[in-house]
């Protein structure tokens, strides 16, 4: 949930809260999604995120792919 208002109140209500990229991370490391693949679909959207951000993310994912790769 990325909007101020309901992430306040979902806190205050004892509710964990992640962010999308958060949710679309934890799909990649489960194998759900190619997180490069998506990234590049969200760009073609109206969503806004640090580019920085996301490239640590795309990283982190080629690394996490490479080690399950290796022998």
């Amino acid at each position: 949930m990325d909007e101020r208002d309901g992430t306040t109140a979902a806190r205050s209500r004892g509710i964990a809260v992640i962010g999308t990229l958060a949710v679309l991370d934890q799909a990649a490391v489960r194998g759900w999604i190619d997180l490069p693949k998506v990234f590049n679909r969200l760009r073609q959207t109206t969503f806004r995120s640090p580019h920085r951000l996301m490239a640590t993310m795309l990283e982190q994912d080629a690394h996490r792919k490479k080690k399950i790769e290796e022998p």
